[in-house]
């Protein structure tokens, strides 16, 4: 009696993206995600440009102390961001299942759609947390380099990649909504001139 051939890890990972195309495409959470993405992005972008304007008006003379200041802050909005879309997605898919089975006298929560609702709420979760996070991080970027520049150049530098996230944000929602990807990139980067210009001037107006 011959043993059954074992598959191979390329069709495991072949079978698994194609479980997960399959709990995408069930859950619709395309949209979602992209909607969130931008929205979070965009959020931790201009926390992050409070937060240097801050540090700038506050004397903060240490590359680490203002690494330290950003990376608290985004992780602070990740886990926030994450925590509460996944209660919220969960709360919401969990109402919907449950209306679902109520009207097909059936469980579904071992089911393909079943899965797929689980797998939405992590998809949204990891998108919602991580869009923030990530955001500070490369922000603060020019701060790890300080050898190569003055702290005074890593802020500006720092303003300039967060201005640069924005433009591509608003390029990424251009696209998305198929009109004109600079008006859309442009009104982000308005968006963080009009934060930073109000963190600045409520700064030196306390200081």
């Amino acid at each position: 009696m011959t043993r059954r051939a074992r598959p191979t890890l390329t069709a495991r990972l072949r079978a698994w993206f194609h479980t997960l195309r399959q709990y995408h495409e069930i859950s619709g959470v395309g949209e979602i995600t992209r909607r969130y993405f931008a929205m979070n992005g965009f959020d931790g972008v201009l926390t992050t440009l409070g937060v240097l304007a801050g540090a700038y008006l506050g004397g903060v003379d240490q590359a680490r102390a203002v690494v330290v200041l950003v990376v608290t802050t985004a992780v602070a909005m990740g886990v926030s961001g994450a925590y509460g879309s996944y209660m919220v997605e969960s709360a919401e898919r969990g109402r919907a299942l449950r209306e679902l089975e109520e009207s097909t006298l059936t469980s579904l929560a071992d089911t393909t759609i079943g899965e797929a609702s689980r797998y939405a709420s992590v998809v949204v979760s990891a998108v919602t947390g991580g869009a923030p996070f990530l955001a500070g991080i490369v922000a603060v970027t020019p701060f790890l380099l300080t050898r190569l520049w003055s702290l005074d150049t890593a802020y500006y530098l720092a303003a300039a990649v967060a201005f640069a996230e924005l433009f591509l944000l608003g390029a990424f929602l251009g696209r998305v909504s198929k009109e004109r990807i600079w008006g859309y990139a442009l009104r982000l980067v308005a968006g963080g001139v009009l934060a930073l210009a109000l963190s600045l001037a409520l700064g030196k107006g306390v200081g």
